[in-house]
């Protein structure tokens, strides 16, 4: 008859030594990694797993933790090497791997990293001139043929430092004569922009031209082909900015080798923006946020999307009295037409933050505050924000739809304050100001 102790089959393993990790020898330390190993090694591999070995290898373990659990040295060095074989022998084929723990290792990494963007924080790319100088938005030039790029080190040193790409699309000499009859713009990982022109050959084949290139761009700054013809809104839809537009175009016929795009886009700036900041304090006058368009009226959403995310300086808090007060000589602007610029005024004085003050001083490329007429700040006309909203104003004043055009922005539409720009390198990398 066996004197061997019966199987005990334990689901969940029996508590740890009550003891400080520091205070805990060696050999204990040890000891319960194995375990929480073996733990999650039957999590993992279980569906593999006959039930006679599970039920071996669940009774090996809880003798080990027993043993450990009273500090019984002698014991758990004894079953530790029995525990490992019993692990090894009950998956058929099973073979201890650090590839395997080290991809474990970075899918848990990857996971951590998600959930920092989705709490914490959250990378967003500029897609407007609205804040220039203080941060950019995706600058293209188009550049004809007559002008050289520069040779492959110089670009790739580009696209590092300044996020530079050069891009050319041609027709294809042995395509033939082409009639382009869509214009589409998709997206990779929410981080590279694409556009395609899409053309029907002779035999009504489909060709696709492809670039790394924001459509919007491509069409109103890097376009040197003939244009074609744009049914409905889309031309609206090609200006709109969206991360996917697919849009039908109608022209005469292209001939192989027509050059139709080139020139050189410099992307946006990328920056990352603090989520959680605006639970534990009050938004800050004269920080760089970013918020929801989401109800915003007067906020005309593009084809296909509810909102978007806009990034603009926080000019004035709840309660705030504002008033966008003329220089001498200064006349109110229709909307969006540059004209002299104001003063700002809080609460019946000239702002006092920096980031307003470097607007208002017209130097290092500020332009200063562009008076509006009829807007939501009508020149020389002081308004007071309403509780829970926030003024919205672009550093680039003269090339920015804000909280003058379309009123404050409610306090639910708080995103976050911008932190950080990290890439590209040049010129704005480090923190927000």
């Amino acid at each position: 008859m066996s004197t061997e102790p019966s199987p005990v089959i334990a689901t969940s393993s029996p508590g740890r030594p009550p003891a400080l990790p520091f205070l805990k020898p060696g050999w204990m330390k040890k000891a319960i990694n194995l375990s929480n190993g073996v733990k999650k090694f039957v999590q993992y591999n279980r569906d593999l797993m006959t039930p006679a070995r599970l039920e071996h290898v669940q009774a090996l373990h809880a003798r080990y933790d027993l043993a450990l659990r009273h500090r019984n040295k002698d014991e758990t060095t004894a079953l530790e090497p029995e525990l490992i074989k019993s692990c090894e022998g009950s998956v058929p084929d099973y073979k201890s791997s650090p590839v395997k723990e080290n991809l474990e290792v970075i899918v848990v990494a990857i996971v951590v990293a998600l959930g920092i963007r989705a709490y914490f924080l959250q990378p967003f790319k500029i897609p407007t001139a609205s804040m220039q100088p203080t941060l950019n938005g995706i600058v293209a030039r188009a550049m004809p043929e007559t002008e050289s790029f520069p040779n492959a080190l110089v670009q790739g040193i580009e696209y590092v430092t300044r996020g530079r790409n050069y891009v050319e699309m041609r027709v294809p000499q042995d395509w033939g004569t082409v009639k382009l009859v869509g214009i589409r713009q998709r997206s990779r990982g929410h981080f590279f922009t694409i556009s395609d022109l899409v053309f029907m050959d002779g035999g009504n084949q489909e060709r696709v031209l492809t670039g790394y290139v924001p459509t919007r761009q491509m069409w109103e700054d890097l376009w040197l082909g003939p244009r074609p013809r744009v049914a409905g809104d889309g031309e609206r839809t090609l200006s709109s900015g969206v991360e996917t537009i697919n849009v039908a175009v109608q022209g005469g016929p292209v001939a192989a080798g027509t050059l139709m795009v080139r020139g050189y886009i410099d992307t946006g700036d990328q920056v990352l923006v603090n989520k959680m900041a605006y639970h534990f304090r009050r938004p800050a006058r004269g920080e760089v946020f970013v918020f929801s368009t989401a109800g915003i009226t007067g906020i005309v959403p593009p084809p296909g999307i509810d909102s978007q995310h806009y990034i603009k300086r926080l000019t004035a808090l709840p309660g705030d009295r504002l008033q966008l007060k003329p220089t001498d000589g200064a006349v109110s602007a229709p909307r969006r037409m540059p004209q002299p610029n104001g003063i700002l005024n809080i609460n019946g004085e000239p702002a006092k933050e920096a980031g307003m003050n470097k607007v208002m001083s017209r130097q290092n490329g500020y332009r200063g505050y562009t008076l509006v007429d009829g807007g939501y700040v009508a020149m020389d006309r002081e308004v007071q924000l309403p509780e829970k909203r926030y003024m919205a104003m672009g550093d680039n004043s003269f090339d920015s739809s804000d909280s003058r055009y379309w009123g404050p922005v409610p306090e639910e539409n708080l995103v976050g304050p911008a932190l950080f720009v990290y890439w590209p390198f040049l010129p704005h990398f480090g923190l927000i100001r």
